[in-house]
């Protein structure tokens, strides 16, 4: 008996399971989450590894734009808070430097969260620029300052590997 519902020729090793994609699939692009952002974020095509594929989909999803354009907004908003005297050992973000892009910040929000299309070199600037603690809005060290990693994010966000649109749930 042949089945001709299963694709012919050569399948990723350990990309198939229960779950779309494999369960193995999923723990390894969880695993490699931000060196899979990096790489996205410096053009690598989406279709060169299963895992990269995998992570477009997670970031281009409308729950995960939500969640980036939230955190963008929520850093906006924290920088704006005047800090208390006890946490401000504890406050990690550069606030004078997110206040001065305060628009900037704002408008990569509002295009990320967005139903429209987008660059997935975009979404992967974003993603680390809110989740490396080596980038500008943490890093008083980084080798670019807010203003140029927001303005970077949102160009690349009108160019490269579109995602597809979203639909609000």
């Amino acid at each position: 008996m042949t089945r001709r519902w299963l694709p012919s020729g050569r399948l990723a090793r350990r990309s198939r399971g229960f779950v779309l994609g494999g369960i193995w699939l999923r723990w390894r692009t969880w695993a490699r989450a931000n060196e899979l952002d990096g790489l996205l974020a410096r053009g690598a095509d989406p279709m060169d590894s299963d895992e990269l594929s995998l992570r477009v989909g997670q970031l281009g999803s409308a729950r995960s734009r939500a969640r980036l354009a939230c955190a963008l907004r929520g850093a906006v908003e924290l920088a704006d808070r005047q800090p208390e005297p006890f946490r401000m050992a504890r406050s990690r973000i550069r606030r004078t430097e997110i206040r001065a892009s305060r628009v900037l910040l704002l408008e990569l929000a509002e295009r990320v969260d967005s139903c429209a299309p987008v660059g997935v070199e975009g979404l992967g600037l974003t993603s680390l620029l809110i989740g490396d603690r080596a980038s500008p809005l943490y890093d008083g060290d980084a080798r670019r300052s807010v203003t140029v990693a927001a303005f970077t994010a949102l160009v690349a966000l009108e160019r490269g590997h579109p995602t597809a649109n979203t639909i609000d749930s």
